[in-house]
Parts: C-alpha cells; structure tokens; sequence
C-alpha cells in the first residue's frame, strides 16, 4: 500500500515477475515493470496502469466491478467480466464483452447488472 486517502482511495503498488504478457493490452512483461492499482471506496471500477522499469507507461487496465469496498486489510468488489484498456499508443478498447454476455446468458449476472456493467464501459471509453 503506497497511499490510503481520505476520501477512500488506496493505492497498492506491485512489482512484476517477468514472463508473460499483460491481458487485454498484449505487451511483455519485463523484469522491472510495476502495476500501481488505485481503488475507490463505492466505484464501479478502479484501474491499474503498467510501467516498465524506466517509469514509462504499457497501458492501463480499468476493470469494471460492482462497488468498491476498502477495509484496513483487505478491498472487496465482484468483477463484472467486462474491463477497459488504453493502450501505450493511445488505443482505448473494451475487452472481454463476451464474457459479460456469457454470464448474462448463464444467469449469473441478472439483466439489470449486466446493462450497469455495459453502461460504467462505456463511459469509461469516453473518458479515457
């Protein structure tokens, strides 16, 4: 935890093993990249954005969730399937909308929730 705030926000900053790529922006992941995660008391959403070694940013990855709940020790949220990228050019997409329909269609997320998740990715692609 490198931030707790007053207004709810924690920030947790990670560093990454390398080995892989990073889902939904497809870049590499190097030895010395970081992920710096910052959550919301009470949003539908918290991003996380990768930087390699030199402090340059690989992207950020929003997640889309239900409502954000910060305690000392841990955070709480459900994921919703569905998630945001903006890509190192610039590139903003939504990623994993399947998913999000598939859930629906299974009876795991009821109709309403799933419309809210679509709704918090779309303005999150404006936004971004």
């Amino acid at each position: 935890v490198v931030e707790r705030g007053r207004d709810g926000t924690l920030a947790v900053e990670r560093s990454m093993s390398p080995g892989g790529r990073y889902d939904g922006l497809g870049v590499e992941r190097e030895s010395g990249d970081t992920a710096l995660t910052k959550f919301r008391e009470g949003r539908w959403w918290y991003p996380t954005v990768y930087r390699d070694a030199e402090g340059e940013s690989k992207g950020t990855y929003v997640n889309v969730c239900t409502p954000v709940e910060c305690f000392p020790d841990a955070v709480r949220y459900v994921d919703l399937h569905v998630d945001v990228v903006r890509h190192r050019d610039g590139r903003v997409e939504r990623v994993d909308g399947d998913d999000l329909d598939a859930a629906e269609a299974a009876g795991n997320l009821s109709p309403e929730l799933a419309e809210k998740a679509r709704s918090v990715a779309s303005a999150l692609e404006r936004a971004l």
